[in-house]
């Protein structure tokens, strides 16, 4: 019966450490609170998509009353208002914008699509239902390999039909003075894709993800490294000095900030050889250095936090791991991530993920390395970044001097 007492002696270790056994049962359910976040709703099975409708139409005046129509905000308007059946979920919270802001907005994936009204749609509504010429089409713009696009293209196309079958009934009175029988096209419609994404793969937009995830994985490293210290003695040989908290923080942040570089540069150097489509030359490079950076010390900063709670490098490791992993799928390093809006700061909405700074530090590769893009595209995302980023690395400096760097009581 050895292995009984074998099984009861790792049973006792395993009970032993409680903070290893912990992890080991959070680590799984994080994952698990995590995909079913982004693909199961939280339990709200209508989620509505956020669009963005820019409305060219002046409008036109209708043949025998004479009235007045603008058929373009009236369009708005049933996209505002559409909802799911035998719901009071709204299909669509639509914003109101500019065709540049509307571009940036697709790249950032801030909206799922965005919906362009021509200057004459009223005008060629009334010309076909009269018998005229095809009306100039609705244009459906978007990344189309974005699984939101998709999903909200569809659901344009259908409430289009819809729409034309209701303009038609309403309008044939208005012709000649008898019923006119249904037109077949009142409505057309082109899909577009974001200018210069045409050709992109999947792999284009997960090419940052990526490096979002090894800058992430920093804070394990981070976090290992400076629980060793504290597990060996060294940090407190380091305490019997003159060293100054700040300077012990801010010369483990410098050679971190430089890996955090060279990770950047290199998964740059492998995606390019393996096909991703890299926009921009040089000066995309120095850009991405800088949101690179950023990203460092904001997974340095948690990594000094981390090994603020635990006593050796092996707790370390599966902290770090716990906490890493599922904050890069939060992020949206892996997968397109749900809407989630909190509220609007600067007529901006403001999502539950923008208070990640490696949230903006993904946005911002994507729109340097991605979509080609430069300074005035990123520069919102970096000011963010920096914020987070400060109030983080202010965080880590004072937990980890108050839990590691105080003199030892006598």
């Amino acid at each position: 019966m050895k292995f009984v007492a074998i099984a009861s002696k790792g049973g006792k270790e395993l009970l032993r450490d409680h903070r290893g056994f912990i992890m080991i049962l959070i680590f799984p359910l994080l994952f698990m609170l995590v995909f079913g976040f982004a693909f199961g709703g939280m339990g709200q099975a209508n989620q509505p998509h956020v669009i963005a409708v820019i409305n060219y139409d002046q409008g036109a005046t209708l043949p025998i009353s004479g009235e007045r129509l603008d058929l373009g905000s009236n369009f708005t308007h049933v996209l505002e208002d559409v909802k799911y059946e035998d719901s009071e979920v709204k299909i669509f919270v639509v914003r109101g914008t500019d065709l540049n802001e509307a571009n940036s907005l697709l790249r950032q994936k801030t909206v799922d699509a965005v919906v362009i009204i021509p200057e004459n749609f009223t005008e060629s509504i009334l010309d076909s239902t009269g018998g005229g010429t095809t009306p100039t089409p609705v244009v459906i713009r978007g990344d189309t390999g974005y699984m939101g696009f998709g999903v909200s293209q569809g659901i344009l196309v259908g409430i289009i039909e819809q729409y034309q079958d209701e303009l038609s009934a309403q309008l044939s009175s208005q012709f000649t003075g008898k019923t006119v029988q249904p037109v077949p096209k009142l409505i057309e419609t082109r899909v577009e894709s974001i200018p210069g994404t045409e050709t992109f793969t999947s792999f284009d937009y997960m090419a940052p993800g990526m490096m979002v995830f090894a800058l992430l994985l920093l804070a394990t490293t981070v976090a290992t490294t400076l629980a060793r210290e504290v597990e060996k003695g060294t940090l407190s040989r380091l305490k019997l000095s003159r060293m100054k908290s700040f300077d012990f923080l801010l010369g483990n942040l410098i050679p971190w900030s430089l890996v955090a570089v060279a990770q950047v540069l290199i998964l740059l150097g492998v995606a390019v050889l393996m096909g991703f489509n890299w926009q921009g030359g040089l000066n995309s490079i120095f850009l991405a250095v800088l949101v690179g950076i950023i990203g460092g010390v904001a997974s340095v900063s948690l990594g000094m936090i981390i090994a603020s709670f635990v006593w050796n490098d092996h707790q370390a490791a599966t902290l770090g791991t716990i906490i890493t992993v599922p904050t890069s799928f939060l992020v949206g390093a892996f997968f397109p991530l749900p809407q989630v809006v909190l509220g609007e700061v600067m007529d901006q909405q403001f999502q539950v993920y923008d208070i990640l700074p490696w949230h903006h530090v993904l946005n911002a590769l994507r729109s340097i390395l991605t979509f080609g893009g430069g300074w005035n595209d990123i520069a919102q995302q970096v000011g963010w970044a920096v914020l987070l980023t400060t109030i983080l690395f202010m965080g880590g400096v004072f937990i980890f001097a108050r839990t590691r760097l105080r003199p030892d009581k006598q």
